[in-house]
């Protein structure tokens, strides 16, 4: 992020500060803030001993363990925000376990109500089990009307000992929203899917994700409201009654905190703000953005900083949210009208948000004074540098810091921080000390106890009014997408040869098995334990950890002109895939979590690209402001859509034929005509829909054309016209009536690998897959895989974790002799010429001969030259955990492939959908072996 000028902060004279401070005592815009109590945490600063230099060094707090521990925290409490007030710490009576007038436990998160009489902040007790039963966080409030001490929010002991809750905020109504360890919607799903309950790892597999929930003033009535697979945290309250929120998108490659903004009830969730630019901190580095606060004229207050190495402070920048989603990219109405940046620095200052020493000083927190002065509380330590020995260059660690030049050396070595909390006046660019730095100590997270605005207060949607009570009943909500091929306002054919979306939506013109979108298929993140609930190794992942482990929820259909309108399973995070007729994934993967609550429809407009040629970042989706939608819907009432011929009822008892409602995408007119039989009420039951659910199976059939394409059954896997397979990855029982917790899950090891083994005879020729592709022939003789391809069965050499053919498929490996030995060839230097082992001395260098001045050659018995050999890699591996279409494995099995219809289509759809989604060894973590 650019800056203009720069206006230096130096403290080098606290008593003038001091005294500027009394000179605005009780005083001008001051009285707002001095009026009131002020509030902050102070604890000691957090070192460590580096190992190969022995020096003390700062531990560098990470955005991504939202619940470490630091002890000696406490909050702290001003009855007047005044250098002349007095202190006092309220927390003390919980965390002075020895009685020595010494705090152990830790506290964090503190925020005040709308009425500016209470506290409420996380707070954690010093371990004094040696691990056997680490405390928890958990919420406390301090009522100033009251006194005393500070009271726990949860009064049930169960409850609050069973998750880590941080990061409360109060709701205008009352109630209290956080983020939680807990995941207590995701623990009962859990124990619905016939797991254990338990709390899932965030997707680095660190520590329990948080994520938000509700719950009433008294800790009751305890509610998740989102479900994402990595930490959401930092919620606060917009004037619109939303909660925004800091969200650590985590899924693939991706890894970044992101804002997003949902109802109180977990409906209704949206980005904000920066899923696609985080390299806008000093000199274009990478950071995220945390603690938004939306301040008086709607912009968002955040401070941007690294995931870890900036001494715990960073930035604090305002947002446009409302015209942007990113620094350079405007919201769909702003398109072509604004450029940006969207992002300006709170404070005029030279403030580095990486682990250079920042000249202005490191800022740890901001909370904006919502009393019309445009001031901040702040958290803010003066640039020092730490002397260093001039021939070591290492850190002197008994000298006193030094201020920072007005030019500071490369090779400086910045002090620890001294964190104070100031009055920071944003108009004028101006700070006045209230409670002064301390050596060795970390003051942090200053709030105001004044009266402040409340917002409005967002009810909670009601199952039978806003929300479908069928729906919520079977555990699901609804996916409405308008067009799969509509990709951020303009049309995708996805590789089709239709050129607009009405050529594609229209069977006369692109018939269905020219349309390249048959299936959407819905995936969901299989919930990974930790290791004191089951330890697995990282191999249980297989080729890469990156995907983890998935689930498939099943297959809905993708209509003519792109819409898709099917029952997902509610409070769960779900991704997407477009398929085509062979089930394998169009494009790149959905990396994103998205959820429904119960009864809830998500409405999408279309897809995304998020790596468009132009512009230089993609554009906006999954905003409030989305583009406009591409697929319009019907354009009059009670017409059939072009060039379709339809009769849904397939006994032709009943004439159903498909009209549209104005407006209506082809798959919300085929849901009400089948589940609205002229009653003018339209059911969503599964026994009288079951349309609307998603299949385990990708059965199609051409109902738009009344059945010019012949129905494609054969890729099911209880198809009984094809050999059945070893072991089928879902239930009858969901194969026959898809539930919210059905689930299909493959494992290598157990679904796959037996294809390979299963016998295949077309004719007299034995089509085996291992007939040809083992290091035994029948006779159980060696012999050399076709292609050093070897799908056998047994442990690998290499991973004894994994099968061989695993391995085979996914490694690097070398050729192989029929007796199982590398293959073998000599080495050649640049020239070409054939290279030998030569002498070396103690050193290892050649020994050369004296008469020729050449290195001397080690010679057999034989007295021949010895060959300097290597093994021979073997071709490639022949698949990808990148998907189907990576690799060279699928492609011989399509028409025109050398194995053309050696497997049968189930086992083709097997393969694919498991490569699709990552090609992991196991898919649910109880199915891999124990450590």
């Amino acid at each position: 992020m650019k800056k203009m000028t720069f206006s230096r902060l130096r403290i080098a004279f606290v008593a003038a500060m001091v005294a500027s401070v009394a000179g605005c005592d009780g005083a001008g815009q001051d009285q707002t803030v001095e009026d009131f109590g002020i509030a902050y945490i102070k604890r000691p600063i957090a070192t460590m001993m580096d190992q190969d230099t022995n020096e003390i060094i700062l531990v560098q707090p990470d955005l991504r363990e939202a619940i470490e521990f630091n002890e000696g925290g406490d909050v702290y409490l001003r009855e007047r925000a005044s250098l002349a007030a007095d202190e006092r710490n309220i927390t003390l009576c919980l965390t002075d376990l020895d009685d020595d007038g010494i705090g152990t436990g830790d506290v964090r998160d503190l925020e005040s109500s709308y009425d500016g009489t209470r506290l409420i902040f996380s707070l954690r007790l010093e371990d004094l089990t040696n691990g056997d039963d680490v405390p928890k966080w958990n919420i406390f409030e301090y009522d100033a009307t009251v006194g005393g001490c500070p009271t726990r929010v949860m009064f049930s002991d169960s409850l609050a000992n069973k998750g880590n809750d941080v990061a409360p905020y109060y709701l205008p109504d009352g109630r209290i929203v956080f983020s939680s360890s807990l995941q207590r919607a995701t623990g009962a799903i859990l124990l619905d899917e016939g797991n254990q309950q338990f709390q899932p790892l965030d997707e680095s597999n660190n520590e329990p994700a948080v994520v938000l929930h509700v719950m009433n003033a008294d800790g009751t009535n305890v509610q998740q409201i989102s479900f994402n697979q990595s930490h959401d945290l930092d919620a606060s309250v917009l004037s619109s009654g939303e909660i925004i929120f800091s969200r650590w998108d985590h899924m693939g490659s991706r890894s970044s905190i992101n804002l997003y903004k949902m109802r109180p009830d977990g409906t209704d969730v949206k980005a904000v703000y920066g899923v696609h630019d985080h390299n806008v901190g000093t000199d274009d580095s990478t950071v995220q953005f945390m603690a938004p606060r939306e301040l008086e004229d709607g912009q968002i207050l955040v401070m941007i900083k690294p995931f870890s190495g900036s001494a715990g402070g960073g930035e604090p920048v305002m947002l446009d949210v409302a015209n942007y989603t990113d620094n350079t990219q405007p919201t769909w109405p702003n398109q072509l009208i604004l450029t940006g940046p969207a992002q300006i620095s709170a404070m005029n200052l030279d403030i580095r948000t990486d682990d250079n020493p920042s000249p202005d000083g490191r800022f740890r927190s901001v909370y904006p004074l919502q009393d019309g002065s445009n001031r901040a509380l702040v958290s803010w330590s003066r640039c020092r540098l730490q002397p260093v020995d001039p021939v070591t260059m290492l850190r002197i660690d008994d000298a006193e810091p030094v201020a920072c030049p007005d030019i500071i050396p490369d090779d400086a070595a910045e002090a620890f921080p001294v964190y104070g909390i100031y009055i920071y006046d944003l108009d004028s660019n101006t700070q006045l000390p209230i409670v002064l730095p301390e050596e060795g100590i970390v003051i942090d997270e200053p709030v105001v106890m004044s009266p402040r605005t409340r917002p409005p207060v967002l009810f909670d949607r009601t199952v039978g009014f806003e929300l479908d009570a069928t729906l919520a009943g079977e555990g699901v909500g609804l996916l409405h997408l308008r067009s799969v091929y509509d990709f951020d306002g303009s049309f995708n054919a996805l590789g089709g040869t239709a050129t607009t979306l009405a050529d594609m939506a229209n069977p006369a013109i692109t018939n269905a098995d020219e349309r390249p979108a048959r299936f959407l298929r819905i995936i969901k993140a299989a919930s990974i334990p930790d290791d004191d609930v089951y330890d697995i190794d990282n191999t249980a992942y297989g080729r890469s950890r990156q995907q983890k482990m998935r689930e498939i929820i099943g297959y809905a259909p993708i209509e003519p002109d792109g819409s898709v309108l099917t029952k997902v399973p509610a409070n769960v995070p779900l991704a997407i895939s477009v398929v085509d007729m062979d089930g394998r994934r169009i494009g790149v993967r959905h990396q994103n979590w998205f959820q429904v609550r119960l009864g809830e429809t998500l409405q999408c407009v279309g897809c995304h690209n998020h790596t468009p040629a132009t512009p230089a970042l993609p554009l906006p989706h999954g905003y409030i402001d989305d583009a406009v939608a591409l697929n319009l819907g019907a354009p009059t009432t009670g017409v059939e859509y072009p060039g379709t011929n339809t009769d849904l009822d397939p006994d032709m008892s009943v004439d159903l034929d498909v009209t549209g409602v104005i407006g209506e995408t082809m798959a919300q007119s085929r849901i009400r005509t089948l589940c609205d039989p002229g009653t003018g009420s339209t059911n969503l039951a599964e026994i009288a829909c079951p349309q609307l659910s998603p299949s385990v199976n990708p059965v199609f059939s051409d109902v738009w054309n009344n059945g010019a394409i012949p129905d494609v059954t054969n890729q099911r896997y209880d198809d009984a016209t094809v050999p059945v397979l070893v072991d089928v990855p879902a239930s009858t029982a969901c194969q026959a009536q898809w539930s919210a917790r059905c689930r299909t899950i493959i494992n290598y090891q157990t679904h796959i690998h037996p294809i390979w083994e299963g016998v295949r005879m077309n004719g007299a020729a034995d089509r085996t897959c291992t007939s040809c592709h083992s290091n035994l022939d029948m006779a159980g003789a060696g012999m050399v895989p076709v292609d050093q391809l070897d799908l056998s069965g047994g442990l690998s050499d290499q991973e004894p974790d994994h099968f061989k053919s695993y391995r085979e498929l996914f490694f690097n490996d070398n050729e192989v002799e029929a007796d199982g030995t590398d293959v073998m060839v000599q080495d050649t230097d640049g020239a070409g010429n054939l290279l030998f082992l030569i002498e070396t001395d103690m050193n290892g260098d050649p020994v050369l001969d004296p008469d020729t001045g050449l290195p001397v050659l080690v010679l057999d018995g034989m007295g021949n030259p010895i060959p300097v050999l290597s093994p021979v890699a073997a071709p490639a591996p022949a698949m990808r955990v990148a998907g189907s279409r990576s690799g060279t494995f699928m492609g011989i099995f399509f028409p025109g492939g050398t194995h053309e219809g050696d497997l049968t289509a189930a086992e083709m759809r097997l393969i694919v959908e498991w490569l699709d989604m990552g090609g992991q060894y196991f898919n649910s973590p109880f199915d891999a072996p124990a450590n």
